[in-house]
């Protein structure tokens, strides 16, 4: 009889709680590094409002970069994964404000007739004021 005992209670030590060893998924990755780069290089390209439309959702992106982490181990694990995802679209529409901003530059520039037509207009403005 104490054999069945013994057995009964080696069995039940060895089984564990789940509110003690919850399964956690995998990590959403928090887009930090991508976020950062997108601000700054939307601040560093800021030649229009286009991409300072961009510098703004860089820095939302990168709020929403560092609540990862937090609500990861809060265990609001959802909330973690949809944060992710906001960052991440967030940094790459950020990053697109910059290529759109570029290609408006390049617009602009074929628009008033190259840079020479350019250079010429800014002679003759700087003429007048001399």
């Amino acid at each position: 009889m104490t054999e069945f005992s013994e057995q009964n209670y080696q069995e039940s030590t060895q089984q564990t709680n789940s509110w003690d060893n919850p399964v956690k998924p995998e990590k959403p990755n928090n887009y930090l590094a991508l976020s950062i780069v997108a601000t700054i290089v939307s601040l560093i390209s800021c030649c229009g409002w286009i991409s300072c439309i961009g510098v703004i959702l860089g820095i939302i992106a990168i709020v929403f970069s560092t609540q990862v982490d937090s609500k990861y181990f809060a265990g609001d694990y959802a909330g973690a994964e949809s944060t992710a995802k906001n960052a991440k679209i967030l940094s790459l529409i950020a990053l697109g404000t910059v290529v759109l901003s570029i290609i408006w530059i390049i617009i602009s520039i074929v628009m008033a007739g190259g840079i020479s037509a350019i250079m010429e207009q800014y002679e003759t403005i700087m003429d007048a004021y001399q």
